[in-house]
């Protein structure tokens, strides 16, 4: 919101009990019983534009009006209004772009926190950088490539707030198929819990609330600054794009190439990420980072093992920045071409272990049809092997390489559309019990329905722990409502 917006917005002043309604000045005088908010440092607003710019997200299947927005000048502010909304049982939830697809951001009837007011890099280092929760990946990959480093796990899309990812989890699906979550490149993190306290954690401080908020889906604290791992950054990028017709093959290859990934004279990232069309067409996409130096080998190497198929790819040299950044290039271009923000995206994303998960496939893309995809669908496919895990980001039960699935659909039409979006969520959930029963698991930032017995299936046997870190750190359970984890 720009400067002369806030002006003409509609200033909070006090929330009154009795009648469970925001109070703005010109109210004030004639009730006497509500309670006066702090004093800010950033901005409370209710102005009827406002609210309804943030009662919906990217998914546009729901709709959680929120009764204000905060935009905050200062930790501080998020702090003592998280205080307030705790004393009269108000939900609060952070935002940095309206970037979910099924209401895991929003709130009804409750405080929105625009994170974008807190925006700040405070540091880069050739280890590390220390950012504000609301900064974008893409303006902190800017920033750290401009010093010669770059984050060590870096999603598709990047104009999602750090903050964001992290609470999700955040998987590397541009530069590294090994350790590919972002939260286990998170040296220390700073939230304000659901309690108001502003506090600093790490894996030696604090160490329950650094567990409960990496991947934590903002249940029990609101991410306001993070300290995240740098590596060197490459100049260049090599990026072979093969089409495939036959998912045997297919995978085939990619296990060949994953095994012997970001070793000298093998690819830094290989994965399946295809904009659909009519049919869903398997595309491999593998990426050698490179400084012009020391160019990658030549393909007939890089392609040593893989059928004859990938042995005649061709390829393209790129920047760097332009490589992370395609999929930023692709969905802006959409926006323009395709109503991007405001199709429906009924998307979801399992986790498979390596031992199901070509069968997975097999049984899934061939059945889908011109309901599931749209020219604007992406199929990923991504072989990760995950390293560390963090307690409540789930993953099959393996040391070894899963598969991340994610069927990205969008309506052809701007939403909304309920019975198109039921038909999508009741097909998502199918295939999450589809991968379930091969001991896959969900990742998070998708849209599945589900109840609290689902949850608790999901959790598995963190849930009891994960449940008694929202008692201890959100005992008013304002926080991460849109989820319905509890």
């Amino acid at each position: 919101m720009t400067g002369a917006a806030l002006a003409v917005a509609s200033t909070i002043v006090g929330f009154d009990p009795t009648r469970r309604s925001w109070i703005d000045e010109a109210q004030a005088a004639a009730c006497p019983s509500f309670t006066r908010v702090p004093p800010l440092d950033g901005k409370l607003v209710m102005d009827s534009t406002t609210l309804a710019g943030n009662a919906h997200d990217e998914g546009n299947m729901l709709w959680r009006t929120p009764c204000a927005v905060l935009y905050p000048a200062s930790v501080d502010d998020i702090s003592k209004m998280i205080r307030y909304c705790g004393r009269f049982g108000i939900g609060v939830s952070p935002n940095t772009g309206k970037n979910s697809v099924f209401g895991q951001t929003l709130v009804d009837g409750g405080l929105m926190i625009n994170m974008r007011s807190l925006a700040t890099i405070h540091s880069i280092t050739s280890t590390h950088a220390d950012v504000d929760g609301g900064v974008l990946w893409m303006d902190l990959i800017k920033a750290a490539f401009a010093q010669g480093v770059t984050p060590a796990s870096i999603t598709g899309y990047t104009q999602l707030g750090v903050a964001g990812t992290l609470s999700i989890g955040g998987l590397n699906a541009m530069t590294s198929n090994r350790d590919v979550w972002q939260v286990n490149h998170v040296a220390a993190l700073q939230a304000v819990t659901g309690n108001g306290d502003i506090v600093r954690c790490s894996a030696g401080e604090n160490t329950d609330l650094f567990n409960a908020l990496r991947a934590g889906l903002g249940q029990c604290g609101v991410i306001t600054r993070a300290t995240v791992e740098m590596v060197p950054a490459k100049t260049m990028a090599r990026l072979y794009r093969v089409p495939y017709a036959d998912i045997a093959t297919f995978f085939s290859d990619v296990r060949t190439l994953a095994a012997r990934g970001g070793r000298q004279g093998g690819f830094d990232w290989v994965a399946s990420v295809n904009s659909t069309g009519p049919v869903a067409p398997i595309a491999l996409w593998a990426a050698a980072l490179f400084d012009p130096s020391a160019p990658p080998p030549p393909t007939a190497t890089l392609m040593q093992g893989c059928s004859a198929l990938a042995q005649g790819g061709q390829f393209v040299d790129m920047p760097y920045l332009d490589y992370v950044f395609l999929v930023d290039t692709a969905v802006n271009a959409l926006r323009t071409s395709a109503n991007w923000d405001r199709l429906i995206k009924p998307w979801i994303n399992v986790v498979l272990p390596d031992s199901g998960a070509q069968a997975f496939v097999e049984s899934v893309v061939p059945a889908l049809g011109p309901q599931d995809l749209s020219a604007t669908t992406f199929l990923v496919i991504v072989p990760v092997k995950s390293g560390t895990i963090a307690p409540l980001l789930r993953v099959p039960p393996s040391t070894g390489w899963h598969w991340v699935f994610g069927l990205l659909t969008n309506s052809t039409l701007p939403g909304p559309d309920p019975s198109y979006s039921a038909s999508m969520l009741a097909r998502n959930y199918r295939l999450w019990q589809s991968a379930v029963a091969i001991g896959g698991t969900r990742y998070l930032e998708d849209a599945v329905p589900f109840s609290k017995a689902d949850w608790q299936m999901h959790y598995g046997a963190v849930y009891e722990q994960f449940a008694a870190w929202k008692r201890q750190f959100d005992p008013h359970y304002l926080l991460g409502r849109g989820a319905s984890v509890f």
